[in-house]
């Protein structure tokens, strides 16, 4: 089931999303469930999670993910619910920057 794969992607997705949640808030203290903005969180903090995010995933992030999903376990859903587009640009085997994904 879609989203049954989707929740397991999120959970993988989970750890991840925390680690660049908390290396760009300074602390971990915070919850799935708590909001980006309210544990404090700014638009700066925003860029350098998705920054770190997407550099452990290997794709960009756009930071509107993050604001319309402000928190660990909605924005993990979202991306494990988000197929990298086919135009994404990634570095590819050989190291070369701005090859398309195959």
């Amino acid at each position: 089931m879609a989203t049954e794969s989707a929740a397991r992607g999120a959970g993988e997705l989970g750890a991840l999303v925390h680690q660049a949640w908390a290396e760009a808030l300074g602390h971990d203290e915070f919850t799935d469930e708590d909001h980006f903005f309210q544990v404090g969180g700014h638009s700066l903090s925003a860029l350098q999670a998705v920054r770190d995010l997407g550099a452990a995933l290997g794709r960009r992030i756009p930071v509107r993910l993050l604001f319309r999903n402000p928190t660990v376990r909605g924005l993990a859903e979202a991306l494990a619910a988000d197929p990298v587009p086919e135009e994404a640009v990634v570095v590819g085997a050989s190291g070369v920057a701005g090859e398309k994904r195959p």
